[in-house]
């Protein structure tokens, strides 16, 4: 095999020593190192090291306990005031949806009568009927006037 760059000194001397074979139980001694390194993890730490975790968890189990013995403290005036905010917006959100169902729905007409002609609805949406105000006219039927006597007057 021919080589394109020159070896360095380094190299050529490397080239030379002879190929190490390695033996026939090499793998499974070096499979065997890692999984006992990696399952024995409390092996390494002191049995001292060890009392001291295990006191601390007895002292931390013992301090909850008692904590939790304890009633619960009075609401303070912060959860007091978010709370009455939560209720004043659900019943605002309430009307809301109802002031929505409302206007969704059309809006309120009675049927008054009328004949082949005419038809006379009278539109409730539109407020209520104030006899102080002149502002309702009747609609004109024509332009011509009824004579006394037309049929059409009654």
């Amino acid at each position: 095999m021919t080589r394109n760059r020159q070896q360095s000194p380094v190299e050529e001397a490397l080239a030379k020593l002879p190929r190490e074979v390695a033996s026939e139980d090499f793998t499974r001694r070096v499979l065997n190192g890692l999984a006992d390194r990696h399952s024995s993890k409390l092996a390494g730490i002191s049995p001292r090291w060890l009392a001291t975790i295990a006191t601390l968890a007895v002292v931390g189990l013992a301090l909850g306990l008692w904590l939790r013995s304890y009633p619960a403290a009075e609401p303070t005036v912060q959860q007091e005031s978010a709370q009455r905010i939560r209720q004043e917006y659900e019943s605002l959100q309430d009307e809301v949806a109802a002031l929505r169902s409302l206007a969704a729905q059309p809006p309120p007409v009675l049927y008054l009568g009328g004949d082949s002609q005419i038809d006379l609805v009278l539109d409730l949406g539109q407020g209520a009927f104030d006899p102080t105000k002149r502002d309702i006219r009747p609609a004109a039927v024509g332009t011509r006037r009824a004579a006394p006597g037309d049929p059409r007057i009654q």
